[in-house]
């Protein structure tokens, strides 16, 4: 009665589930979901009653208001809705959204419907695998992996760039591809933009371009990318000075938990960025 999937995050799990609760939910009413199409029409009445959280069959539990956890509160608010009768198709659907996100006691709520959920009752759960969620909801579901290989991830990026008529460096997408998702890079990609990154630029470059921006900018998301650049900068010293490996696994080491220092314990991001800046360049030395 339950399925997880689990998998990095805009990779468009939740939009596989809605499509596939709508699925469920249209099969005997007008403009019922399309099968030959893969699409959900505007016009089908469950879809307009989903959208207006208005549906009698379906729950959502998620974040609200990107609140940094599901509360205990919205999950007993879920309880009410399984316990009551359904109006028609005697058949209810829970989608539990960015699940990474439920505290101890939201789970624990959570896991004797889970294990004994009420008749015609099912749950899809959509969990970002990056983040713990608790191993007795995970065995509690049929769970689903869903990873795309680095081609997958290229020809969707380059699908969506062209749907919205981005330009963007392949050079730099083929980075950020090794680690992110294309959803994510896209969200983001203003910000890439603005950097004015080149093709001929190599590596170290674009680090310092990203700190000059991080410099002047409060943009926390620009920290996720200089992440990936200097993984990607030490990565490459690697393969070209195996002997070295383990002296540049410990820089690569040292910068990034000064990064996660300094945004946990809110320290001093110039001083930081200063100490990053004199780490990389003595890498040329």
């Amino acid at each position: 009665n339950a399925i997880l999937l689990a998998g990095a995050k805009r990779i468009c799990k939740s939009n596989f589930i809605y499509h596939f609760i709508n699925y469920i939910l249209s099969r005997e009413e007008k403009n019922s979901y399309s099968i030959e199409n893969l699409s959900i029409s505007e016009k089908n009445n469950s879809f307009k009653l989903i959208n207006e959280n208005m549906h009698p069959n379906f729950f959502l539990l998620d974040n609200v208001n990107s609140s940094e956890n599901i509360k205990i509160e919205n999950v007993r608010k879920l309880l009410n809705f399984i316990n009551k009768s359904t109006y028609s198709k005697n058949l209810k659907i829970v989608f539990i959204d960015n699940s990474e996100n439920l505290n101890i006691n939201s789970s624990n709520a959570l896991l004797k419907t889970l294990e004994e959920p009420p008749n015609n009752t099912y749950f899809f759960i959509n969990h970002n695998n990056s983040t713990f969620l608790k191993d007795t909801i995970k065995s509690r579901c049929v769970n689903f992996n869903i990873h795309f290989s680095i081609n997958q991830k290229k020809e969707i990026f380059t699908s969506l760039i062209n749907e919205y008529n981005i330009k963007f460096e392949e050079n730099y997408s083929n980075v950020l591809l090794s680690f992110l998702s294309p959803g994510i890079i896209l969200s983001n990609i203003t910000n890439l933009n603005d950097l004015n990154f080149n093709s001929s630029n190599d590596l170290l470059s674009c680090i310092m371009i990203l700190i000059e921006k991080l410099n002047q900018s409060k943009d926390s998301n620009l920290f996720n990318f200089l992440n990936l650049f200097i993984e990607k900068f030490y990565y490459d010293l690697s393969l070209n000075d195996t002997v070295n490996i383990n002296y540049y696994f410990f820089k690569k080491s040292k910068i990034l938990y000064l990064i996660n220092d300094m945004k946990r314990y809110n320290l001093d991001k110039k001083n930081l960025l200063l100490s990053i800046t004199n780490i990389l360049q003595s890498e040329k030395k």
